[in-house]
């Protein structure tokens, strides 16, 4: 496990107190001042990747990582997403300067959580997704059985600049609600151009995820949301590996999409969707290190994954791009495995 959580470097802030998280509600004017999130991590792999792991040999699953000790996703007591209607809608805002082709391969993705069937037998984002509805609450409520895109909003004009805080994060999604509406049964995420800098994005995260305090603002409500940045000028060993060396991986994998930035951001959007479906105010599914469904499986993409190496792929044969998944419009895409609560393991699709 500690080659594991090399790959896969997932932190609350410092200033983060997971109790206060849960419990407060009605903040301070100091605690409405700070911005705590839940950081998406990947850490690129060591230069000796091999100093880290060991192997076993399994007649199903080949080689891959010693499971010691189990991974337990523990359970804190508080709500999991379970949308309306067994959907949760989710609100993007692209902000800064996405070409019309990042636009439409990102919001391919996006539309894909509800496909669960696509020709021949092949993987799915959909069949992915549908491991979230083994995550359940108090009241065996689910995640929502579908994430469906809702809306979609572009700031080309880089409205608060290009060099941004976590507060920053924020302010972006208040303005946003203004368009979408206000909804704590929605996510609103927003994703930055590569010519954005954020706060900590490169030096020790990729993407973030965390809540509104109740205000006027939101309806008083507590409404969940995330960031993502593009690291193709900034950082792809760090956020777009394996489409960057590292590792084992002494040549980049080619990336589905032709765009190793934005098919990068789309492996840390799976992620942190998935953290916030299951754990969306800090206080329901994680370890006690903050690694949650996909931060305890991260590095894994298929099977006989190690740190350093991302396992067996699907490969397109026309182009020689690796991938693990089709989308809506027969795209193709890079997703973590996620832990599955019914198994106690990491998997790429759900039985």
């Amino acid at each position: 496990m500690a080659g594991l959580k090399l790959m896969t470097v997932l932190r609350i802030s410092v200033a983060v107190s997971l109790v206060l998280i849960a419990c407060t509600l009605l903040p301070t004017a100091e605690a409405e001042n700070r911005t705590r999130h839940h950081a998406i991590s990947f850490c690129h792999p060591g230069e000796d990747p091999a100093a880290h792991f060991k192997h076993l040999h399994n007649k199903n699953k080949g080689f891959g990582l010693v499971a010691e000790p189990t991974i337990i996703l523990d359970y804190h007591f508080g709500p999991v997403m379970s949308g309306k209607g067994g959907k949760t809608r989710l609100n993007v805002v692209y902000y800064g300067s996405f070409s019309k082709k990042q636009r439409l391969t990102l919001s391919a993705f996006l539309k894909s959580f509800w496909v669960t069937t696509t020709a021949g037998k092949r993987p799915t984002v959909g069949k992915w997704w549908q491991i979230t509805k083994n995550y359940v609450d108090l009241y065996n409520s689910p995640v929502a059985r579908h994430l469906v895109l809702g809306g979609e909003l572009v700031d080309a004009k880089y409205s608060l600049g290009k060099e941004l805080t976590q507060a920053d994060i924020q302010k972006i999604v208040l303005k946003s609600m203004t368009y979408f509406g206000t909804d704590a049964r929605s996510v609103y995420l927003v994703l930055t151009s590569d010519d954005v800098k954020v706060e900590k994005f490169c030096m020790s995260v990729c993407g973030t995820h965390f809540y509104t305090f109740p205000s006027d603002a939101t309806k008083s409500q507590m409404i969940p949301y995330g960031w993502v940045g593009n690291p193709k000028t900034q950082c792809p060993e760090f956020c777009s590996w394996p489409y960057a060396p590292g590792g084992l991986q002494q040549k980049a994998l080619i990336p589905p999409n032709g765009d190793a930035g934005i098919d990068g951001m789309i492996i840390t959007i799976a992620n942190l969707l998935a953290g916030i479906s299951t754990n969306p105010y800090g206080n329901a599914y994680y370890q006690a290190d903050g690694l949650e469904a996909c931060g305890v499986c991260q590095g894994i993409y298929g099977k006989g994954s190690f740190p350093g190496y991302p396992g067996e792929l699907l490969t397109d044969k026309s182009t020689g791009a690796s991938y693990n998944v089709v989308g809506a419009f027969n795209k193709k895409f890079l997703v973590p495995w996620m832990w599955d609560p019914t198994t106690q393991q990491c998997t790429g699709q759900a039985a």
